[in-house]
């Protein structure tokens, strides 16, 4: 191969690299949550199930992570974990982005929404615009 052909193959190449963009840190979670959660049962303790999901939330910065929520009824204590499971690109961080764990002492008793009566925030569709360009000239 001539100098010139290996240069042109190296700059076709450079310049499709540079025109990929990494996933989002939202993205690889999710994706990462999505090959583990089908481990975990309900019956599960809060360390088994923590054990199996809280490694695909790493990467996760501070704004993506739901706080859990703790309180007692009825003698029981219930605690609340909510795992990063879907990520829409509006930058909002709403409930419809995460899955609900729900411990009875210490105990997996249900996964989802439908036990909390559904989530109470939804994030928002970005609609995407594309933009066709004829005939622009450039000016320098």
């Amino acid at each position: 191969m001539t100098f010139f052909k290996t240069a042109m193959l190296t700059a076709i190449l450079t310049a499709l690299t540079a025109c990929v963009t990494p996933p989002s840190p939202y993205q690889v979670v999710v994706d990462q949550y999505a090959q583990r959660a089908s481990e975990v049962s309900l019956g599960m303790s809060k360390g088994q199930v923590h054990d199996i999901l809280s490694p695909t939330q790493v990467g996760l910065p501070t704004a993506g992570i739901k706080q859990p929520d703790r309180y007692m009824k009825e003698s029981v204590a219930v605690d609340i974990i909510y795992y990063r499971s879907g990520w829409q690109s509006d930058g909002l961080a709403t409930d419809d982005e995460y899955s609900p764990y729900i411990f009875n002492d210490d105990k997996l008793v249900g996964i989802g929404w439908t036990i909390l009566g559904g989530p109470k925030t939804q994030g928002q569709v970005v609609p995407v615009t594309n933009v066709s360009v004829i005939n622009q000239t450039v000016v320098y």
